[in-house]
């Protein structure tokens, strides 16, 4: 999905590389955009600890400061 929204958008992947927890200032037609990078919570990444609720909820704790500051 990372990837995805940066060719919609005509960004480099290089400009904005994925990383969980990673935020990233994009626009779109001069409108301010951000995307947040977290991993899928798929089962394989769940039961590999790639990533853990700890973390999936930090993403999100993320977002809402921005969103309520």
């Amino acid at each position: 999905s990372h990837d995805s929204v940066l060719r919609a958008l005509g960004i480099k992947l290089k400009d904005a590389p994925f990383g969980h927890g990673a935020r990233h200032a994009l626009a779109n037609d001069g409108a301010p955009l951000t995307l947040f990078d977290s991993y899928h919570c798929s089962r394989y990444n769940t039961n590999t600890r790639r990533l853990t609720p700890a973390m999936f909820d930090a993403v999100f704790a993320d977002i809402q400061k921005l969103l309520n500051p």
